[in-house]
């Protein structure tokens, strides 16, 4: 599950919103749809899920938690 802290309320519902597009063609035209600060953030918070998800799926992976391990100061 993918979990963001310390978003405002319209993060929230901006994501809502996000999450609710069925494609990648809704999903731009949403963009598309934004001023330029509201997309900026838009883009941001998909940035932020992209995150969270790739470090979800690094904290499952044994060997390279080994690896990044041998690197921590």
């Amino acid at each position: 599950m993918i979990q963001l802290e310390n978003l405002t309320r319209e993060q929230v519902e901006m994501l809502d919103t996000m999450w609710a597009l069925d494609t990648y063609e809704d999903y731009t035209a949403y963009l598309d749809s934004l001023n330029a600060e509201d997309r900026r953030m838009a883009e941001t918070l998909s940035r932020m899920v992209i995150l969270e998800e790739m470090d979800t799926l690094l904290g499952e992976c044994e060997e390279a938690n080994e690896v990044l391990e041998k690197f921590v100061l």
